[in-house]
């Protein structure tokens, strides 16, 4: 009971400072504004009620599967993954906000449940987040001569990487990958049938889809139920 109350109270406090966020930036068409900007048009009243809605719901289900030391990480995790969300969606920016909240939550992780194995696999997590995508941009841009991911996308891939270490954020960029491509490929579908001009859809919002599923199932079951499905798939065309 308590921690439906907790999850409750939290989920009233992230609405309405998100709330505000977006308030604002919709009045600044998505352009950056500062801290003391925010508190000057900060208003309880701009306050929408589908925000406060989504966080009861998530931080609900979150904390059905996590104890209250994992939720002390998530919570803030949450609100950042959402607010990255909205505004990719909205303007196709990821805000430095999120990056700046999900790299605090990261470096919390390592100082309370410090050790080689963790603060490693954390460093090569924000490595590999960062770097990959950051690559593939690269090559890409040389072959096409245009950007196949926004810098938005690769900071928080790295910041995320830090958070949950190398072995999740691999699993982390594979699934937002695959659940992207199929969203693509359905939404190309649609746009031919209603005859609609192409648009582009931004990668963001498959990486906070994939990072809440993976703070709900870990990795590594992720990853070994992969593999019995595989290795079922296998079973049946062979039989």
């Amino acid at each position: 009971m308590s921690s439906i109350i907790l999850n409750f109270i939290l989920s009233i406090v992230c609405g309405i400072v998100l709330s505000n966020f977006i308030y604002l930036a919709n009045k600044k068409g998505g352009n950056d504004f500062t801290v003391k900007e925010y508190f000057k048009k900060f208003n309880i009243k701009h306050t929408e009620l589908q925000y406060v809605i989504v966080f009861i719901i998530i931080f609900q289900i979150l904390s059905n599967f996590n104890s209250l030391s994992k939720m002390l990480i998530y919570y803030p995790l949450t609100f950042a993954l959402i607010l990255a969300f909205i505004m990719d969606i909205k303007y196709m920016i990821i805000p430095d906000t999120s990056n700046i909240i999900i790299l605090a939550s990261g470096v919390i992780n390592i100082i309370f449940n410090f050790s080689k194995e963790v603060a490693l696999s954390s460093i090569l997590g924000l490595l590999v987040g960062g770097l990959f995508f950051y690559i593939v941009n690269i090559v890409f841009a040389k072959l096409t001569g245009k950007i196949g991911f926004g810098f938005g996308d690769i900071k928080i891939l790295a910041t995320v990487g830090l958070l949950f270490g190398l072995k999740t954020i691999v699993v982390i960029m594979i699934m937002s990958i695959i659940i992207s491509a199929l969203f693509s490929i359905a939404f190309l579908i649609y746009n031919k049938i209603i005859k609609r001009k192409e648009e582009y859809l931004p990668f963001g919002p498959f990486i906070v889809i994939s990072t809440i599923i993976v703070c709900i199932i870990p990795a590594t079951t992720i990853v070994q139920t992969y593999f019995n499905l595989i290795d079922k798939i296998i079973e049946k065309i062979g039989g």
